[in-house]
């Protein structure tokens, strides 16, 4: 069974950035958009009812954009089942999130992109899950995509997280002495657990291309 201490927490991703300028063009998943203006719902129906409709939505329109946004509202449902004690449906819905998150990694092959929101996850995940090793192979992807400088910043604090994770320690400090080089003074906190609001580089670079892909 998934070991549960500490573990739900790090998947709220706080979805509360309110764009306006990025979503200003037609996209093709309604649902996925007004979660990016008004956040996942915090009520339990609420949030039930809305990753129903990211489901739909995929079955609709295929966008993977909604697809993983449904793998986000699956995992944000297990951490509600989590703080009610509800260990087995916790992990049941855990399960499915990661399912459905990997699914959507495994059937865009060609859109490595998809890999940064997996990635997102990932990396701020107990060690002992060991989902480091996908993080480390999704990084090693990303770091080869033509990136921006903020976003390639983050897939390498990501990738950082994921060798000390893997307990890699070596490649780790040999990482972190590379990105010292331009920026003597980075640190990286491994206290930190990735809760934190979409920047807007992730939402116009990354999810906004997603939601308008046919």
């Amino acid at each position: 069974m998934i070991h549960m201490n500490n573990f739900f927490r790090l998947l709220c991703l706080s979805l509360s950035l309110v764009i306006v300028a990025a979503t200003a063009a037609p996209t093709y998943t309604p649902v996925v958009e007004s979660i990016l203006h008004n956040g996942f719902p915090t009520q339990p129906d609420v949030l039930a009812k809305t990753t129903q409709s990211l489901s739909d939505e995929f079955k609709k329109t295929g966008n993977i954009a909604s697809l993983v946004f449904y793998a986000y509202g699956m995992l944000r449902q297990a951490n509600y089942f989590l703080a009610t004690n509800d260990i087995i449906k916790a992990s049941e819905y855990a399960k499915t999130g990661f399912f459905y998150l990997d699914e959507a990694v495994d059937l865009n092959q060609n859109i490595p992109l998809i890999r940064y929101l997996r990635a997102k996850v990932d990396a701020y995940l107990p060690a002992e899950l060991g989902r480091c090793v996908i993080t480390l192979e999704d990084t090693d992807i990303l770091l080869k995509q033509e990136l921006s400088s903020r976003i390639r910043d983050n897939v390498n604090d990501m990738r950082y997280r994921a060798f000390y994770n893997c307990k890699l320690y070596q490649q780790a400090g040999q990482l972190l002495s590379i990105l010292q080089v331009d920026n003597p003074n980075k640190k990286i906190d491994m206290a930190y657990n990735g809760s934190s609001t979409w920047e807007l580089d992730e939402v116009t670079q990354i999810i906004i291309p997603l939601m308008r892909a046919k």
